[in-house]
């Protein structure tokens, strides 16, 4: 893979979106409040999701990236 989609989360340090099969963006509910999560299925089939502040950073990158 020659391209990278690098996004920097709050708290997970650097992630590379080129690797993502798949990407899912949704509210859901934890401890009693809504919380945006972002759950992505890797090229590898491993599937790993992200809460709050590092999902609207994917979010951001993700929107960034499929405007260009």
């Amino acid at each position: 893979m020659s391209q990278s989609i690098l996004c920097q989360t709050p708290t997970r340090g650097w992630v590379n979106l080129a690797y993502a099969r798949q990407i899912q963006f949704r509210k859901i509910h934890i401890h009693m409040s809504w919380q945006f999560a972002c759950r992505i299925t890797w090229s590898n089939g491993d599937r790993e999701t992200f809460f709050g502040k590092d999902a609207q950073a994917i979010a951001q990158t993700w929107k960034h990236y499929t405007k260009s």
